[in-house]
């Protein structure tokens, strides 16, 4: 050994600069080529590692979304089960407060006939003509009578819209409590102008609301957990006929039947307090839509003021 450590000795002294420069080139190549040997091994070890881990991974994923998917689908149900709840106990309160509410029914008379003139309060004569730039202005209002009934268990206040009042005297002409079983009388006088029922006889596509009255009776108790009830009523008709096709002249129908005026009571409309205020459309609003939506009331041909 002694002998080939002082061969190589003597071998190295005998190299030059330029070969020892060639020597460290070649053993920093030759590192670099182990290095990039034990990186790739590094790197394949570790691509198998992936690859037996990467279905694991991805199953991994797969459950989580399943279990996700799960937790959304029982949210969404616990919610629809909680409206379903809320909606249960709401029907049950309505239903307990319906067995203690006032339940008003309206019956009413066919409007009396002929109309009056108001405000003189005269009868109105089917002789009499309207020319259209004349006295279409002339109001003619109609009268009908109209009973209240309470069929149900507990008083009911009852208030009527300003176009009506109770017949008995009361504190109030258009509010009074109904107890039970009682009955209320009470008139409902309306109307429109020669020129408004004219346009509804002229003009009567789409429905025109010229040709119509409306009442709204507001009934409620005094619980807190109560109830307001609104009956709708429209007075109706077309009782101006024309005397000429151009209708230029007008006058007053000259029999009831001609003047087809009926008065039609809607559906009792219940809300409930603990429902909270709301906004329903008027039961007669789509029938007129289409008037009011072309601009029926701007088109109407009124007569002048008179001087």
């Amino acid at each position: 050994m002694r002998a080939f450590w002082d061969a190589l000795t003597a071998a190295l002294g005998r190299v030059t600069p330029a070969e020892w420069m060639q020597i460290v080139a070649a053993i920093g190549a030759l590192a670099a080529a182990f290095a990039a040997f034990s990186a790739a091994r590094a790197g394949r070890a570790a691509a198998r590692t992936a690859a037996r881990q990467l279905p694991e991974l991805h199953h991994q994923v797969e459950l989580n979304a399943t279990q996700a998917k799960a937790a959304e689908d029982q949210v969404a149900l616990t919610q629809e089960m909680l409206q379903q709840a809320t909606a249960a106990l709401r029907e049950a309160a309505r239903a307990r407060t319906d067995e203690r509410a006032p339940l008003v029914i309206a019956l009413l008379e066919t409007p009396l006939w002929p109309p009056l003139v108001e405000p003189s309060a005269e009868a109105a004569s089917p002789a009499r003509l309207y020319a259209r730039d004349a006295e279409r202005n002339t109001p003619l209002h109609f009268r009908t009578d109209g009973i209240l009934i309470n069929e149900g268990a507990t008083t009911a206040r009852v208030r009527l819209d300003e176009q009506a009042h109770f017949q008995d005297p009361t504190p109030a002409r258009r509010e009074r409590l109904l107890r039970p079983g009682e009955v209320a009388r009470f008139t409902w006088a309306a109307g429109h102008t020669v020129a408004e029922w004219a346009d509804a006889r002229e003009n009567p596509d789409p429905p025109n609301p010229l040709g119509a009255c409306f009442l709204t009776i507001t009934v409620f108790d005094n619980f807190e957990h109560g109830i307001f009830d609104h009956i709708h009523l429209a007075m109706s008709g077309r009782p101006i006929v024309a005397v000429d096709p151009s209708f230029d002249e007008v006058r007053l129908a000259s029999h009831e039947s001609e003047a087809e005026m009926a008065v039609t009571v809607f559906p009792t409309r219940r809300t409930y307090r603990f429902d909270g205020p709301r906004r329903d459309p008027l039961p007669w609003d789509s029938t007129y839509a289409a008037w009011w939506r072309e601009g029926g009331a701007t088109k109407l041909r009124r007569a002048p003021e008179p001087a």
